[in-house]
């Protein structure tokens, strides 16, 4: 990186933690078009396992660069150090509000508690993975393993983002052999033996049912239980592992990005020079455009809402008992903006922050709303939470694994009003079916009715 943003990340990076953040270190890196394309196609890892819908991703960003219909300013992976990539060709006021917005970032992965769980490594385990799926088309031929990749990619929603933070008490777990260490289950034929059959069939039989209770992790039961060779169990929890890494980036995105916009700020407008101000407003009014639904417009406003609140003490049981027309006047300054900014960014993930702060004087005051919609607020925010629960999928569970004491699987999605996509719903249930070798059911509500939909029935 050149010296002059060496000296601009050091300057930043010392102006961040004085006011408060807090983040490992930040290793920054200049690449080029061609290479933040290759990147950003990859997730933010140099290195990810082959398969085509990186290819056509990396096309895709290429393009959109190469005739000025958008770029990419930054690029930020959580790990421990942080990776952030600058892009090539910027100003250098540019670069300075990427750095500012990255070590916010940082801050934002590092202490939010979503994130508590995200392995740090993911820099290491995403190369362990390419390796072992290469190895696996050097072994088993390129297009078996590429033809269960798009199997398994079209399941990887069907994980349960909560899974990292559920601790069973003892007893309660699923039973494991003994003798057998816990590992990623890709390594288990490497460090494990096989298990011994039973001598009997009645001998392996469980008098448990199956899932004990249940479970919206269908892809991480899969890979323990289905039958399916090792090398396919260990892409199962490949894909499972690293749509549980990108879960809580997915669910904060408008807080984590607010965040970040509103530090790169605090951070930068004191520094300005007269001449930068004008490029500065700029690429805030872009970052900040009012066109269709921006995280980083939402979620910066509704922080300077929070701050400005708490700053003024409009907040507490008679702050809310106040008409609506009263509130914007009940002020006595308190000096506990910043403070509750940081117990936010701590405790809250999207659905909380926006259910917890959305208020219909946010919205009327920064005009997501006119005022003769105002009856309708309620149910549009109630539209608004929903479309970011479980990151925007349908929530299914599997129930049985054994139902109709037949070995087949039967799951039922939580119907909360939205009808599933029947032409999508029906490849996914065949490609479950394709991985369990028997017959799978859905139950769901189609057309207003309890229907059970099937597939190798």
């Amino acid at each position: 990186m050149r010296k002059e943003l060496r000296y601009w990340a050091e300057r930043l990076g010392e102006r961040a933690r004085e006011e408060g953040l807090t983040f490992p270190p930040v290793l920054f890196e200049e690449v080029g078009p061609e290479e933040m394309a290759m990147l950003a196609a990859y997730g933010g890892f140099p290195r990810r396992y082959p398969h085509w819908r990186f290819g056509s991703e990396y096309l895709r960003q290429r393009e959109v660069y190469r005739y000025g219909l958008g770029r990419i300013y930054e690029l930020v992976v959580n790990t421990v150090p942080v990776h952030a990539y600058l892009l090539k060709g910027n100003t250098l006021l540019a670069q300075k509000l990427v750095m500012a917005h990255v070590y916010a970032h940082a801050d934002f992965f590092a202490n939010n508690l979503a994130f508590q769980a995200t392995p740090k490594d993911m820099l290491d385990e995403m190369a362990h993975h390419a390796a072992y799926v290469e190895r696996a088309m050097e072994r088993h031929g390129a297009r078996s393993v590429e033809e269960f990749l798009d199997m398994a990619l079209s399941l990887e929603n069907l994980i349960d983002p909560h899974a990292p933070y559920i601790r069973r008490p003892e007893g309660e777990e699923e039973e494991r052999p003994q003798g057998r260490l816990r590992v990623r289950a890709y390594l288990d034929p490497y460090v494990n033996p096989p298990a011994e059959p039973p001598k009997e069939a009645e001998e392996g039989a469980s008098p448990r049912p199956l899932p004990p209770r249940p479970t919206r992790d269908i892809l991480g039961f899969l890979a323990r239980h289905a039958p399916l060779a090792p090398w396919q169990k260990g892409i199962l929890e490949i894909i499972r592992e690293e749509s549980l890494y990108y879960a809580p980036q997915a669910a904060t995105k408008i807080l984590n990005e607010g965040w970040a916009t509103y530090w790169h700020t605090r951070l930068l407008l004191p520094l300005l020079t007269p001449e930068e101000a004008l490029e500065f407003a700029e690429l805030q009014a872009g970052l900040l455009a009012a066109h269709g639904f921006n995280p980083y417009r939402l979620g910066y406003f509704l922080l300077q809402e929070v701050e400005e609140r708490w700053d003024k003490g409009r907040f507490g049981p008679e702050y809310e008992a106040l008409p609506l027309g009263e509130k914007l006047r009940y002020e006595r300054p308190t000096g506990e903006g910043k403070r509750k900014l940081f117990q936010v960014r701590t405790v809250h993930t999207d659905i909380s922050f926006l259910e917890e702060f959305l208020t219909p004087e946010f919205a009327l005051g920064r005009r997501l709303l006119a005022l003769e919609d105002l009856p309708r607020f309620p149910e549009a925010k109630r539209a608004l939470l929903f479309r970011l629960t479980n990151m925007g999928y349908p929530i299914v569970e599997l129930v049985d694994a054994n139902y109709g004491n037949r070995g087949e699987l039967y799951l039922e999605h939580l119907y909360e009003g939205v009808e599933l996509d029947l032409r999508r719903t029906k490849a996914v249930l065949e490609n479950l079916h394709r991985l369990w070798s028997r017959p799978v059911h859905l139950k769901t509500v189609v057309g207003g009715k309890e229907t059970l939909l099937s597939a190798g029935a």
